[in-house]
């Protein structure tokens, strides 16, 4: 009975500082996101093309992405590369969970939900987002302001 007791007890504090471990690293990588990001690389592949374009090109294109993340939640971003050749700028509200990031933007009195895998690695956030076939794929590339 005391092995058992043991046992259980181990179990629950393995559990609880898995938890809290986890807790406090999503915590960490939300904080890192907080603040502004400017796009360094943009990457599209689809079934038959790979076309990325590095800063050098982005900038000579006069492209521009920036993602503003608030401690409240609250989002913005500004970015020319809609294909409608104005600047646009769009606000709304995000959340992250593990790898996922999702960007909830009003446009047109309209939310709209984009959802992406993300990876932070020290001052760069790199989004991926696919369509649902997996046919298309973007990955972009920013750096911390």
């Amino acid at each position: 009975m005391t092995n058992t007791l043991i046992m259980k007890t181990t179990n629950f504090l393995l559990v609880s500082f898995f938890c809290i471990s986890t807790f406090s690293i999503s915590n960490a990588q939300v904080k890192e996101l907080i603040g502004s990001w400017n796009l360094n690389e943009f990457t599209f592949v689809n079934e038959k093309n790979k076309d990325t374009m590095n800063s050098d090109k982005l900038k000579e294109d006069g492209s521009v992405w920036d993602l503003f993340f608030m401690e409240d939640n609250k989002f913005k971003q500004t970015s020319n590369m809609s294909g409608s050749g104005t600047m646009d700028s769009q606000e709304g509200t995000w959340k992250s969970s593990d790898d996922s990031l999702n960007l909830i933007l009003e446009i047109n009195n309209q939310n709209l939900e984009l959802n992406y895998t993300y990876e932070l690695k020290g001052n760069n956030l790199i989004l991926f987002r696919s369509n649902p076939k997996g046919t298309m794929k973007v990955i972009a590339k920013f750096k911390r302001k």
